[in-house]
């Protein structure tokens, strides 16, 4: 049962990855976006009594991407779990809008051990004229659970 529980955990949340819209770009927007889960939003989805703690690692997860200037973004993300983990990791790519698909142009990871957070920031420099967002991988493994996670924020525009 629990292994069924947490394959039908992981299509929930590959589904609701793959239907977030594409580019939902503002061009009035603030030039920040983020992306910020709770495993709680995800229980209403199915059946709570089902949902146990001790099914999975990950509580929470999050991802943002912010135009700093002087054609910088910074890119923040961090894994929380229900409890210590061996490992705790983020992974972020920042990623490039080519006019018809996401490209990555750099992968940015943290991993943590014997602890129930982990988090990474990190500031690169982007060619102006273009939208960028970031895609997260979060993970956590306890030796008998392996976790994982993924979020995409919105897009932002460098001008």
């Amino acid at each position: 049962m629990r292994k069924v529980f947490s394959v039908i955990l992981l299509i929930l949340v590959i589904l609701s990855v793959i239907n977030t819209p594409v580019l939902a770009v503002n061009e009035d927007s603030d030039q920040e976006a983020a992306a910020h889960h709770t495993r709680d939003s995800l229980k209403s989805e199915i059946n709570p009594e089902e949902a146990k703690s001790d099914d999975y690692l990950i509580e929470e997860w999050y991802c943002e991407i912010r135009d700093i200037g002087n054609d910088q973004v910074s890119l923040y993300g961090w894994t929380r779990c229900n409890r210590d983990c061996d490992t705790v990791g983020v992974e972020l790519q920042l990623q490039r809008w080519n006019g018809s698909s996401w490209s990555t142009i750099g992968t940015y990871r943290w991993e943590a051990f014997d602890t129930d957070y982990n988090w990474g920031l990190r500031t690169v420099t982007v060619s102006p004229d273009y939208y960028y967002r970031v895609k997260s991988y979060h993970y956590a493994n306890d030796g008998s659970i392996h976790d994982y996670t993924y979020a995409a924020t919105g897009a932002i525009y460098i001008d």
